[in-house]
């Protein structure tokens, strides 16, 4: 005990703390609650990725293209990954449908269809072989027809439709962001992940701060 009756221990716990030393706090809060927010982010996107799948139709209202004729026969619906220099995009799928119908109902859906560009109108040319599509999807490379561009709408990109006279076939392509609330996730994500860096930054300075003190 002092002279004046106050032990040293209680001078130290009255003693004001450094404003230095709060912000080395409320650092180490960030650094542990940042990887758990970005985990929890990730589990979120893996579960509304795995349940929510959208529907072809859904693809097909987002490209603004009309209801599927009645007279529809042969129908074919399937999606792949886009590939970018040997790697997939992640959440970026091509829509791939084929099918049949009357040629009046193939001109209907065709002027039904806001997302078709009219004026793209061209004749068909064969069209190269690709890799990775269903066994389903190659056609007669008949030029008896015609194709037309579908430019890009709310989470869709450029798309393309082609029409075979010859057989009344119909051949649709769009590109599609598979989950748009994913794709904002993941740029909330990426968000945090910087937050997180600059916090991890500043508490390296701060932590120097204190040592060098």
């Amino acid at each position: 005990m002092t002279p004046s009756g106050i032990s040293e221990q209680d001078k130290e716990a009255s003693r004001p703390r450094r404003p230095g030393r709060k912000r080395f706090t409320r650092k180490k809060l960030c650094f542990l609650l940042a990887p758990a927010s970005a985990l929890l982010l990730a589990i979120v996107f893996v579960a509304f990725y795995v349940y929510h799948t959208p529907d072809f139709r859904t693809v097909l209202a987002r490209a603004e293209l009309a209801k599927l004729p009645a007279s529809v026969k042969n129908l074919h619906v399937d999606t792949r990954p886009v590939m970018a220099n040997g790697r997939t995009v992640p959440g970026l799928y091509d829509l791939l449908i084929k099918f049949q119908a009357e040629p009046n109902d193939i001109d209907s859906f065709i002027a039904n269809s806001p997302g078709i560009d009219k004026n793209s109108s061209r004749p068909l040319i064969p069209l190269p072989a690709e890799d990775g599509v269903p066994t389903w999807w190659p056609t007669d490379q008949s030029t008896s027809g015609r194709m037309y561009t579908c430019p890009e709408q709310m989470d869709t990109y450029a798309g393309a439709v082609f029409v075979y006279e010859d057989s009344n076939t119909v051949r649709i392509c769009v590109c599609y962001v598979a989950h748009p609330r994913i794709r904002d996730a993941q740029r909330t994500l990426e968000d945090v992940k910087d937050d997180f860096e600059e916090s991890v930054d500043d508490l390296i300075h701060e932590v120097g701060d204190v040592l060098g003190d």
